[in-house]
């Protein structure tokens, strides 16, 4: 094992973490099993030593590796795959004593609970990561950023105003201070779209309806990549917005489209999501867009069915 090696293999990981935004689950886990494998033959060939650099960064490039693994595995709907995985990035995390990956493999997993509902536990998820992420040993403004972002977002939906702005606070800071693309792999897809889509959904769940319709019309204007998993994200986060404030008609229009984005990339994690939307939807059902928007829900949710089937 030699520097060309691991260094192939950090590559490939931020490839597959780039991957990750325009892949289907099922194909881009299938790979990261295959890569794993490759990586763990290559531990096994080495002798377990502290002071041995290209053996921690390989240990890192696995747990990096294995938190995308878990959330493939959530992706697909198979949640005792993706705890296995995240408990794998765990313990590769506490040997390369990188609390970093600890706290991103915590943030994936506050995203199972909260499209279930259970934002409280989110939260508490959540919380536990940003005490992993805000350690000196971590120092990564990109992962603390969309930590707090994230958290200021559960908060909102738990309806603690306080905590929300409070933990906004936090992530603004930590963004002004980041570059999501020289950070963590983890954090790149946090662009100015993203982050913005998290102010969008704290703001729109704390009351702030017209900031948020404000930024919801600026981000739309930017967003020029519709095939794209983040897009959907995106996309819901402004139609629940619009549904806050008794936007039918547009919260129907940008969901519609949300969910295209959902059904050509397979991304079954965010079902659930459109799935609340449409349920604050079905009072409104004799308008043409909303009627679109549930028939096309329904079509999803058999096709989704159907290959899980």
């Amino acid at each position: 094992m030699d520097e060309s090696i691991i260094r192939e293999m950090e590559a490939r990981s931020a490839g597959f973490h780039r991957l990750e935004e325009v892949t289907p689950a099922p194909a881009l886990f299938k790979a990261l099993v295959a890569h794993l494998r490759e990586l763990s033959t290559l531990l096994s060939g080495t002798a377990t030593d502290p002071k041995d650099e290209l053996r921690r960064r390989l240990i890192i490039v696995a747990g990096e590796s294995s938190v995308l693994a878990g959330w493939a595995a959530s992706d697909m709907g198979d949640a005792v795959t993706a705890r296995n995985y995240y408990e794998t990035a765990a313990r590769a995390a506490k040997e390369a004593d990188d609390p970093a990956i600890a706290a991103c493999a915590l943030g994936y997993q506050s995203y199972i609970p909260s499209t279930r509902g259970r934002n409280g536990r989110s939260r508490i998820l959540l919380t536990e990561a940003l005490q992993a992420a805000g350690s000196a040993k971590a120092s990564s403004p990109g992962t603390v950023s969309w930590l707090a972002a994230r958290h200021a977002e559960e908060s909102a939906t738990l309806g603690d105003k306080q905590q929300a702005l409070k933990s906004w606070d936090q992530a603004a800071e930590a963004f002004g201070i980041a570059d999501p693309e020289d950070d963590r792999v983890w954090t790149r897809f946090l662009d100015q779209n993203r982050f913005d889509s998290y102010r969008i959904a704290t703001y729109a769940r704390i009351g702030k309806l017209d900031q948020a319709q404000e930024l919801a019309s600026t981000v739309l204007e930017r967003l020029t990549e519709p095939d794209r998993k983040k897009a959907a994200i995106i996309l819901e986060d402004i139609a629940v917005a619009h549904l806050t404030r008794g936007a039918v008609t547009d919260a129907a229009r940008l969901a519609k489209n949300g969910l295209a984005v959902v059904r050509e990339t397979e991304f079954a994690m965010w079902m659930p999501k459109f799935e609340a939307i449409g349920q604050g939807l079905k009072r409104y059902q004799t308008q043409p867009l909303v009627r679109a928007y549930l028939e096309d829900l329904t079509i999803t949710r058999r096709r989704f069915a159907a290959s899980r089937g």
